[in-house]
């Protein structure tokens, strides 16, 4: 009975007519200066609007153009026009003179549209960064496709989870006991899908880090092969003899491995023996020799010349040289030219290479004062 007498009270024609007098007396008192608000308001509006759309395009065309630059570009461009206005209320009601009551409304507004217009940037910034390094590492594979799929989704559904909470813990709701329920739900969620989320980490960890890309010739333990895809679950291999070989995303990231794509130059070593009878001078000059052969050669960087060893039936020497070029072509091709160059001019000098011999002593013979060499 009460409240419907109160009900009446406040709907009564009494209190509707000095609620209107009331609004008259402020509206007169004040008119000025609220237009003058409405004014300010709307120009600043407009204002943040310009500077959104410039901000975007600046980063985006700028000569210091990056990774970085683009990605802030395009935040900036998911600004809400209703944070704007939000926020141009915000920034008038300020400057302006205002009741409690309407501060409070604009508070409540500002927290809002804020939060969540964070989390936007924050969501347009981490999936713009995979993005870019998918396209980065060249790999067009419809599983790692519905894997970033998965990953929006996950990215969404988690900022805006957060900005949800932020919002109703400064609203003054208790979220404790829903901070805890996500939290148990989120581990429930991990431990059932552990083999899933490793693999799609581990894809995620090769795309981000990028220890190797596709095209790239990788080794590792005994295999050697071309990258051709990378997975959400596994990676496909190429190897040299021609078969294909799929290996899970996690051991890739978990073992040593070798990219032998990012070789700037390969070196060799070629082992030569003369045999026994090389005078000692011959054999110094042979030093030279392998060190102006092998230096002539184009994309060659002679590294070290040296005599190693007397052996049993030869003098033995080395050179190693750096070949200037990752390429397997070039590197084969100089290595080649080296042992041709080098042939030559020991048989331009006289300088004869060892090759196996026995020599076997007769009693008879060596009482003689003759020795029977056998060569092999």
């Amino acid at each position: 009975m009460q409240e419907q007498n109160h009900a009446a009270i406040l709907t009564s024609p009494q209190e509707i007519a000095a609620l209107n007098h009331q609004i008259s007396e402020w509206f007169l008192g004040h008119y000025i200066q609220l237009l003058c608000a409405i004014g300010v308001g709307v120009v600043l509006f407009f204002a943040l609007l310009s500077f959104r759309r410039f901000a975007e395009n600046f980063l985006k065309r700028s000569a210091f153009l990056s990774e970085w630059t683009t990605l802030a570009g395009e935040a900036i461009g998911r600004t809400h026009a209703v944070f704007l206005a939000i926020l141009t209320i915000r920034l008038v009601t300020a400057y302006f003179d205002h009741s409690s009551r309407l501060s409070d409304v604009v508070q409540f507004l500002w927290v809002i549209a804020s939060t969540f217009q964070f989390a936007t940037w924050a969501r347009q910034l981490i999936l713009g960064l995979i993005s870019y390094r998918v396209e980065q590492s060249n790999n067009s594979n419809r599983n790692l496709d519905s894997a970033l799929n998965l990953i929006r989704l996950l990215v969404t559904v988690a900022l805006f989870a957060i900005a949800s909470v932020v919002v109703l813990d400064n609203l003054g709701v208790n979220v404790t006991g829903l901070v805890a329920g996500l939290g148990i739900g989120g581990i429930a969620i991990g431990l059932a899908a552990k083999g899933i989320f490793d693999d799609l980490f581990s894809a995620l960890v090769i795309i981000f880090d990028q220890p190797f890309m596709k095209g790239d010739l990788i080794s590792w333990k005994d295999t050697t092969g071309t990258v051709e895809k990378i997975g959400l679950k596994t990676t496909r291999i190429r190897a040299g003899t021609g078969e294909e070989i799929i290996v899970a995303n996690n051991m890739l990231v978990n073992v040593e491995m070798h990219n032998l794509s990012e070789q700037t130059r390969r070196r060799f070593s070629l082992q030569i023996g003369v045999v026994c009878s090389t005078s000692p001078d011959q054999c110094e000059k042979l030093i030279s020799i392998l060190r102006e052969e092998t230096a002539k050669i184009p994309l060659c960087q002679v590294a070290r010349s040296c005599m190693t060893g007397i052996g049993a039936s030869s003098f033995d020497f080395e050179v190693v040289c750096d070949v200037q070029s990752g390429s397997f072509d070039d590197y084969f091709s100089v290595r080649t030219q080296a042992c041709i160059n080098i042939l030559k001019r020991l048989e331009t000098e006289g300088i004869e290479l060892a090759y196996p011999t026995v020599t076997n002593y007769n009693y008879n013979a060596e009482k003689s004062g003759k020795l029977e060499e056998k060569k092999d």
